[in-house]
């Protein structure tokens, strides 16, 4: 049997004074009504739906090559996602090439990105930018535009060079 010298020993190691206990029981309080917090805002985005409204920009490599000779820019596009034209602008120097564009796609005066492509903007398929009466498009800003709705992502962006 231990002596009661000994006994007293050992209580007076397991009993530490009031000031120097740890702050483990209150860190782990506020970690626990941390990890509370995120946990109902990520099942509230789920249940709520608002992770499924997110979509994002096409991904897409796309290639322009510049003709100076002729002043067209080939505008290719060389992998990813089939771009839907119906829901893209092509614009130069911050205008959309439309109906009443001095802007030829692919020689046509006119036309539009949509018209050009025929809806779609796949790999491998390429279109001829140029000035409508072979005037220069040296120095403009040829930016490839989607529209969803109230958002807009430009999917590429070219400076032609003077």
């Amino acid at each position: 049997m231990p002596a009661v010298h000994e006994i007293m020993k050992l209580q007076n190691l397991l009993d530490t004074p009031d000031d120097e206990r740890a702050v483990s029981p209150v860190i782990g309080v506020i970690l626990m009504v941390a990890i509370t917090v995120i946990l109902a805002a990520v099942i509230g985005t789920f249940v709520l739906g608002l992770g499924d409204s997110v979509e994002s920009a096409p991904q897409a490599s796309f290639n322009f090559d510049y003709d100076s000779s002729n002043s067209n820019v080939t505008f290719t596009h060389r992998g990813g996602d089939t771009i839907n034209a119906n829901g893209t602008e092509l614009r130069i120097n911050g205008s959309e090439i439309s109906g009443e564009s001095n802007i030829n796609i692919d020689g046509e005066s006119g036309d539009t990105f949509a018209d050009a492509t025929n809806g779609t903007f796949q790999a491998g398929q390429s279109v001829v930018i140029g000035r409508a009466g072979g005037g220069s498009i040296a120095g403009s800003e040829i930016v490839l535009v989607t529209t969803d709705g109230d958002r807009q992502n430009i999917i590429a962006e070219f400076e032609v060079p003077e």
